[in-house]
């Protein structure tokens, strides 16, 4: 999927919950197994469920990610979250997860409005010998300006509206070592309204990881992904389109993820991330591009208190495409972004929220330079 600015919210899975839950219902499990006398333990709901509303308002320097006329603008912001799990039952469980966000700037005369939507189905299969299979079914939803100069050449930052359907089976394997290891085969399809052209996308995932300490975690991901275009041609080494061809790339992607726990009761975390990109179209190779990324985020969490602080970088470099056509250097772009998130709880049921967010491209192509500052703050609901 292309850059998007600011970016699609990560949904967060209450997992320590979930994984209780399900050690109590297998302790209940055992005592009916071993006829226990009846202990008047109170039975659980088969289904779980989580539900959060958002509200707040915020302020955007640059609404359209525009170089030499940034247009700045307030904004009302809402949004909504579910999180339903069903308890496991002969060893299935199933979870879906739905996160909805909506912007309304109120005097930006080019953008009137941002939406987001993500949702995801989840099916697991537990074999007890260490195996399980997964199927994930994920959707997304984006009506945003959109930065797709990585991929798009001659394109820089426009408004996207386009819908994207991924199938993600799985399997995983839990040594007795602490360590693990999931292969995944995702399929993706992505459509947008036009000018952009619609792609399929299919591959494979291979992760590594251990676990240690206090739930701190180390691992490995490599994936390899063919990518084709409905309708885009190939281009040749001067940009130009090559007749009765079809735009077709392979991205190989290498991450490592190391989130560290740093006290017994888990209340700071880092988390560090470092990865390359290479992609490589089936032509003259105007297409490709190499990317390599890092990031570092701080997290202190209570049970009143959430603050983070996050710095992420991106280097992108193209082999064969120039500046112009005068000026042969090498294309090159760099992106730097800055996050900065606070939340306070205020009772039992409502949450207050700040946050700061900093976007800034710089390129050797005038026209993929901008910079973007979001600030916000809004209230929390969770029923």
């Amino acid at each position: 999927m292309p850059r998007c600015r600011p970016r699609l919210r990560t949904a967060k899975w209450n997992h320590a919950a979930a994984a209780g839950l399900g050690v109590l219902t297998a302790c209940l499990m055992q005592a009916q197994e071993l006829d226990l006398p009846d202990l008047d333990l109170p039975v659980l709901p088969q289904w779980q469920h989580d539900i959060s509303l958002r509200t707040g308002a915020g302020y955007r320097d640059n609404v359209g990610l525009s170089t030499l006329f940034p247009e700045a603008s307030a904004f009302i912001l809402t949004g909504a979250e579910l999180f339903f799990l069903r308890l496991p039952e002969n060893n299935t469980q199933f979870s879906f997860f739905l996160s909805v966000d909506d912007l309304r700037f109120l005097s930006s005369r080019t953008v009137d409005k941002e939406q987001t939507v993500f949702a995801q189905a989840l099916v697991e299969n537990d074999f007890r010998s260490g195996w399980q299979a997964s199927l994930a079914a994920e959707y997304v939803y984006q009506d945003q300006v959109v930065d797709l100069s990585a991929t798009e050449p001659n394109v820089s930052t426009i408004p996207v509206q386009g819908h994207t359907a991924i199938l993600r089976p799985g399997l995983r394997h839990d040594f007795t070592s602490n360590c693990w290891m999931t292969v995944e085969a995702p399929l993706q399809r992505q459509l947008y309204h036009e000018p952009l052209d619609d792609y399929s996308e299919y591959g494979g995932r291979l992760m590594l990881g251990r676990s240690y300490g206090h739930l701190s975690e180390l691992s490995v991901r490599y994936e390899i992904n063919r990518r084709r275009y409905d309708n885009e041609p190939l281009r040749d080494a001067t940009g130009n389109a090559i007749p009765d061809s079809l735009r077709e790339s392979v991205q190989q992607d290498l991450r490592l993820t190391w989130k560290h726990y740093w006290d017994t009761r888990r209340r700071w975390r880092a988390t560090t991330k470092l990865g390359a990109r290479h992609s490589a179209d089936s032509g003259s190779g105007y297409f490709d591009y190499t990317k390599l990324l890092a990031g570092e985020q701080i997290l202190f969490r209570t049970e009143d208190w959430e603050i983070s602080a996050e710095a992420r970088f991106a280097r992108y470099d193209y082999p064969v495409q120039t500046v112009s056509a005068i000026d042969l250097a090498k294309r090159l772009s760099t992106e730097w972004g800055l996050n900065f998130r606070c939340e306070r709880r205020l009772s039992r049921f409502v949450r207050i929220f700040a946050e700061y967010d900093r976007v800034e491209s710089k390129s050797n192509l005038v026209f993929e330079q901008y910079a973007v500052n979001t600030v916000k703050s809004g209230l929390n609901w969770t029923f």
